[in-house]
């Protein structure tokens, strides 16, 4: 009798072991479900760099507010610092570009003569007023929201 009750007990201690075990797995383990998505996912980047295709899942820009928007943010110039000047005059460089289909920088896009005959943008205008834009754009995101570090970068950068 006392041989059944010492493997009783035995048995007893190896259960919680297994329970412990068991909680442990569950804890650190995925699931199922999860397991299979990441699996489909990397096979499909995978078949994506495979056949050179671009990359899925790419990140989109947010939405635009109206050209109007932020037109009327810059002419009230009530900002609080260089970065959201900034910030918005890019975004209302995109919403102009986006609602005319002409980038607004650009002399040729809007310019005319007396006479009323378009002006030619100088040569390299449009690439370099895209470059430029690119440029403060990145700063702004190399910025992360933060006042400092924009004037940090944007004072780096002025030759």
């Amino acid at each position: 009798m006392q041989d059944e009750n010492k493997r009783s007990e035995e048995t007893v201690v190896d259960n919680t072991d297994y329970i412990t075990a068991i909680k442990e797995l569950k804890e650190n383990s995925v699931s199922k479900d999860k397991y299979d998505a990441l699996m489909a996912e990397r096979k499909q980047l995978i078949d994506s760099i495979v056949n050179g295709q671009p990359e899925i899942d790419q990140e989109e820009e947010p939405e635009l507010e109206s050209r109007l928007y932020y037109y009327k943010k810059y002419k009230e110039n009530k900002f609080n610092s260089n970065l959201e000047y900034w910030d918005n005059l890019v975004k209302l460089r995109k919403a102009t570009i986006a609602e005319y289909g002409a980038d607004p920088t650009v002399t040729g896009n809007y310019g005319l003569t007396p006479d009323g005959q378009k002006v030619d943008p100088a040569y390299g205008e449009p690439e370099a007023m895209e470059h430029s834009f690119e440029v403060i754009e990145n700063m702004i995101n190399e910025a992360d929201g933060d006042p400092k570090v924009f004037d940090a970068l944007m004072q780096s950068s002025i030759k």
